[in-house]
């Protein structure tokens, strides 16, 4: 598998692990990636559906990287300090966009390439000491300017916390969500970007972008599921029994019966091709036994 962003994820996460490795997840394309990666070179454990079953096997690119931050981490201005000193010493600069500082770092590669490293956080739920929400991001109170970040506000990463799932590469442990939280940011994002892609307010040329962001993360969800290993599988319904009453499983919940199941949308639809029949019927079976 190619992996371009490799040679530099792994140092940031090496010295990110070192300020608050039980803290940080890696979610997103890029985390998929990194357990496809893991699991291709697994052969011997057991998933929902083998990846040498899989008809398109192959990774989806990403030039992003998507972490969620634990609570206790952005509580924390030493752990947010460390964090920050860890991004600079690899070459990642805050974004100086209003709306993106301190959640979006860049690394440029070159005048037309970049890594993107993208800070996510769950809404608490209720008011926690040394944490100020706002709809778009959770901080450290009082705020740590430019010695600090922010995770940008993830409703659907409730529960990241729960049975996070590790594995190694290269001598690095990494850990990504356990599947159900997974799905439910995947299930809103497809959900989220085929609605922008419907609204006719919006450019072709905008409307065409957020159709194939909807493709990708449609897929991502059947991926999520297909890579979901019978320990996962196991923990499962614990995970949705401490979720099943939040905002965020509701969401999740419609945006599978309303674009899967009853009436799927044509990136759904489209999956048929990357799949296999029976496998897709069990992928279906088990996102129904959770959100159906």
């Amino acid at each position: 598998m190619d992996d371009l962003l490799w040679p530099h994820f792994q140092p940031l996460w090496r010295d990110l692990a070192a300020a608050s490795s039980t803290n940080i997840l890696v979610a997103g394309g890029y985390g998929l990636f990194l357990k496809q990666r893991w699991l291709s070179n697994s052969s011997s454990l057991p998933t929902v559906v083998p990846i040498p079953n899989w008809l398109d096997a192959t990774p989806r690119v990403t030039k992003d990287v998507d972490l969620v931050l634990g609570l206790d981490l952005i509580r924390s201005a030493n752990h947010q300090k460390s964090i920050v000193a860890a991004l600079t010493k690899n070459g990642f600069a805050a974004s100086d966009r209003a709306h993106e500082q301190r959640w979006k770092f860049f690394k440029q590669l070159s005048v037309d390439q970049l890594i993107i490293v993208e800070m996510h956080a769950q809404h608490p739920g209720s008011k926690l000491d040394g944490i100020t929400v706002t709809d778009k991001r959770v901080k450290h109170k009082p705020s740590l300017g430019d010695q600090g970040i922010h995770g940008r506000t993830n409703p659907e990463a409730i529960g990241s916390e729960l049975y996070p799932f590790q594995f190694e590469l290269e001598n690095l442990r990494l850990l990504v969500p356990n599947p159900v939280t997974w799905c439910m940011m995947k299930l809103t994002a497809t959900s989220d970007r085929w609605a922008v892609s419907q609204n006719l307010e919006h450019s072709e040329e905008y409307r065409d972008f957020n159709r194939l962001q909807t493709a990708k993360h449609a897929y991502d969800v059947y991926r999520v599921i297909g890579m979901m290993t019978m320990e996962e599988r196991d923990h499962a319904n614990e995970v949705i029994e401490s979720l099943i009453k939040a905002d965020a499983f509701t969401t999740a919940r419609r945006c599978w019966q309303n674009d899967f199941a009853e009436n799927p949308i044509p990136a759904v639809r489209a999956l048929g091709s990357k799949w296999r029949q029976g496998d897709i019927a069990v992928i279906q079976q088990v996102l129904a036994s959770w959100f159906g």
